[in-house]
């Protein structure tokens, strides 16, 4: 079944928290209290989560991009990707984190549907510092909930952001209402989506944002504070 609204007018609550730089997610004994607090989120009435990890190991002809398999969202998957788990002590400390993301439905029904996801999540790491300079967050989590979901569901979720940017001692947590994109053209597409946070500067409005102290100012789009 298809959705007659366009893929990028679906509308969501979102949450970016930048984490601080002495504290990464990615790390297995970190990541497993976050996920403890993002797991009831995680699932949608259209289809089972997927997760997918894009990370690297090794340098020139050694270079590669790390294999993970089919995740789900379970612990036994989160094993797999999390640097420092009991499935990968030894091996992750080679490992290079980029990014993992969670889709509630997959990407793929997502696709097939024409809709975008229920639940979203992006994990990344942080823009590399420039010109020698101090970071300034370490990490970044994106979170986006359908604002379909109930005024309680979305409470919650704001609660439980707010729980982990405690856990991460986070600089700055934003919030607002969006869509998944941005309309672009006359031909159905669109820009700036919620999945392409992480990529190029995307979130930010200068190419190091490391330069300045954390504001709102940091920020390419209009966002406001969390207070935590």
């Amino acid at each position: 079944m298809t959705n007659s609204i366009p893929y990028y007018a679906k509308n969501y609550d979102v949450f970016v928290l930048l984490g601080a730089p002495s504290l990464l997610p990615w790390q297995w004994q970190v990541w497993v209290k976050i996920e403890q607090l993002l797991a009831p989120f995680v699932r949608s009435d259209r289809g089972k989560p997927t997760v997918r990890s894009s990370q690297t190991s090794g340098l020139g002809k050694e270079y590669r991009s790390v294999a993970f398999g089919k995740m789900g969202w379970d612990l036994k998957s989160h094993a797999r990707w999390a640097h420092g788990s009991p499935s990968n002590a030894l091996e992750s400390n080679s490992w290079r984190f980029l990014g993992t993301e969670a889709w509630a439905p997959s990407w793929t029904v997502c696709e097939k549907e024409h809709e975008a996801p229920d639940f979203y999540l992006h994990l990344l790491s942080a823009p590399n510092v420039q010109h020698g300079g101090a970071s300034q967050f370490g990490s970044m989590l994106v979170v986006a909930l359908a604002a379909s979901a109930s005024e309680m569901r979305r409470g919650e979720l704001r609660a439980a952001m707010t729980a982990v940017a405690t856990l991460l001692e986070s600089p700055l947590v934003v919030c607002k209402h969006r869509a998944w994109g941005i309309a672009s053209g006359t031909a159905g597409g669109f820009r700036d989506a919620i999945q392409d946070f992480g990529v190029g500067r995307g979130l930010f409005r200068e190419e190091d944002p490391h330069a300045q102290p954390i504001s709102l100012e940091t920020f390419s789009e209009a966002w406001s504070s969390l207070q935590v």
